[in-house]
Order: structure tokens, then sequence, then C-alpha cells
């Protein structure tokens, strides 16, 4: 743009400069081409002036758009394949935490299930003696208050270790049975307990 410009107004002012040297000596509009040679020496200058702000050539705006437009591109979609990539990861934690908490549990409770949605662990008691045991407690819950007690300690250790493991808030509850109501609830350090009356 800056080298048409100079190029346009020199041709324009060497013209204007002929035609006022041709005017003056043979009679013609000197005043008329006297003036066209000043506005031609004007835009001359100003062509100067734009060259020395902008530079000779306008640089390609639809390139460094287009390349600017490719990062960006490629940054989203790097973004979007690490978000993925987390959240894979994440629910490979989570099924490694209930493998755990199912080698845990397996012989002496019961059955572990996990709950995506709700980020909720769930103890299931298959083993006779633990049954037997919980369905007292809860059967008697004055009488096995400190046994109630402590198993919530327990399980609230457990529900700590899995926030810390998992770096989330999840639930973890265990039910008095298989088609037995839940008992307890364990969620960001807090145990509920649910007695007879509850249920």
């Amino acid at each position: 743009m800056g080298i048409i410009l100079v190029f346009i107004f020199s041709l324009m002012t060497v013209m204007g400069g002929l035609s006022w040297w041709y005017a003056a000596h043979y009679n013609g509009l000197v005043g008329t081409t006297k003036i066209l040679t000043i506005i031609s020496v004007l835009g001359l200058l100003f062509s100067f002036g734009y060259v020395y702000e902008k530079g000779w050539v306008r640089p390609k705006q639809t390139q460094s758009t287009s390349t600017k437009n490719n990062v960006n591109s490629n940054l989203y979609f790097a973004q979007k394949s690490s978000e993925s990539e987390s959240i894979r990861q994440q629910h490979q934690n989570e099924q490694n935490i209930l493998q755990q908490l199912q080698k845990s549990y397996g012989k002496n409770v019961g059955d572990v299930s996990f709950d995506q949605d709700t980020k909720t662990y769930t103890v299931t008691p298959t083993n006779a003696k633990y049954i037997q045991s919980v369905t007292t407690m809860w059967k008697y819950p004055k009488t096995n208050a400190k046994s109630i007690k402590t198993m919530s300690a327990n399980y609230v250790k457990m529900s700590q270790s899995i926030d810390q493991s998992l770096k989330g808030s999840y639930t973890l509850q265990v039910k008095r049975s298989k088609n037995g109501p839940v008992i307890l609830s364990i969620k960001n350090g807090q145990a509920t307990v649910m007695n007879e009356s509850k249920q």
C-alpha cells in the first residue's frame, strides 16, 4: 500500500512540475498547474509519512488471523483432550478404590458397589455374623450405643481416606443387609446413623 501511494504521488508530482513549467513558458494555466503540483507534493509528503508509520508493505492480516485461529483451535482441542484424560483417570481411580474396598470388606462384611452418578460407595453385608451383629445393634441402639459409635468411627476413617485418595467428596454408606435399608451414611467426615425409628 505504501509503495503504491509513493509511486502515484511521485508520478503526479513529476507531471505537475512539468505542466507548471510548460504553462509558465507557453502562456498556459499557470495557477491551475501550480495548485495541482502543490497538491501532488503534499500527497507525496503524506505518502512518505504513511510509509514511515506503516511500513512499505501492509502485513497480511488474513495469514496472521488464520495462524491465530489455528493456535486457538489447537489449544482448544489440547484442553479438551486433557480434560477427557483427566476424567478417564478419575474414573479409573474410582474403580481402583472400589476394588480395594471389595478386598477389605469382602470376607468379613460383604459386597461393595459404586454409583458413579451419585459418587456413592455402598457396603452391602452378606456375611451372616456381620448381618446378625448390625441387626442386633440397630434393634437395640441404646444398649449398643458404644458399638455403633465404634462402627461409625471406623467407616468415617475409611470415608476420609476415599475422599483424600480421589480428591473429592464421596459418600460411603452401609446397608443392614442385601434387602435391608441403609443404616449408616458418611459424607465429608460426617456420619449419619439411621435407627429403627428413621427407617
